[in-house]
């Protein structure tokens, strides 16, 4: 391995997946001996079975980072294309995620969405019907694992040479906007946070810039204010462009003033040379 920013980075890599995620418990959990995980390989099979999207002149191709016609497609690349690793919700890639993901890919960014899901043990959180996490689900656990998918994402995507790694971005919605507000890594050039009120902080280096959408009705909310993504940036005097919108939506993929919002935010902190 070559001296330097690339093996501190794989050394940090490593480092970080080998840290204890969670306390093993002792018997299975679902089949899965908790005991026996690999915490470097679930996070592999996060980005292995990653959605994928992408523009290849004119026609919108997507599917799983390990399907053969994904690949062979994603082969076929000759120049480097801005990305855009998305943090999915609670529940997995609804289709008010993949609507969001395929605004991204329209607009010429390559997408990529880890699956939280293709983790052996994965609990369940929330019940999407009910607008409410479960109680009792180990929440923080959870988080936890959504940091490190984002992480080992980026080491990824760093490594792929049609990535262009000066045109990174994060973005990520409900579950997946709480993991993009508190991700601390750098690499990435903006973040975009919808449907969350950031309860587990806004933790981005200081200097990149965020953009943060949420509903003032939005069902999930409960007590919590509207604005607290905002409130916390401000409190550590960061770089937020805070949108509130009216109504109910938790996901604003449909509005057109937030893909509006979106896009040109892109645009704006885009390097183009």
């Amino acid at each position: 391995m070559k001296s330097g920013a690339f093996g501190f980075s794989a050394m940090r890599h490593s480092i970080f997946l080998l840290m204890p995620v969670f306390s093993l418990l002792a018997g299975c959990v679902g089949g899965v001996d908790l005991k026996t995980l690999d915490l470097a390989d679930e996070a592999r099979r996060t980005f292995n079975a990653a959605y994928v999207m992408i523009d290849v002149e004119g026609a919108l191709i997507e599917g799983r980072m390990s399907e053969r016609f994904v690949q062979d497609k994603l082969v076929g690349l000759r120049e480097k294309h801005p990305t855009v690793i998305f943090s999915h919700g609670c529940a997995g890639l609804g289709r008010g995620n993949l609507r969001y993901m395929r605004l991204l890919a329209q607009a010429g960014y390559v997408v990529i969405a880890p699956d939280s899901f293709a983790r052996r043990y994965r609990p369940e959180t929330c019940i999407p019907s009910q607008h409410q996490g479960i109680k009792g689900a180990p929440h923080r656990r959870v988080n936890r694992m959504r940091q490190e998918e984002i992480h080992h994402a980026v080491y990824r995507v760093r490594r792929i040479r049609w990535v262009d790694r000066k045109n990174l971005f994060l973005m990520g919605h409900s579950q997946g906007g709480t993991a993009a507000a508190a991700y601390e890594g750098d690499g990435f050039k903006a973040h975009i946070i919808s449907g969350s009120v950031c309860w587990r902080g806004v933790r981005s280096p200081r200097e990149t810039p965020i953009l943060a959408m949420y509903s003032e009705d939005d069902p999930w909310r409960r007590n919590r204010p509207a604005e607290q993504c905002l409130r916390k940036a401000k409190a550590q005097g960061m770089n937020m462009e805070f949108h509130l919108f009216e109504g109910r939506a938790h996901n604003l993929s449909r509005n057109e003033r937030a893909r509006r919002l979106i896009l040109d935010f892109l645009n704006r902190h885009r390097r183009t040379e």
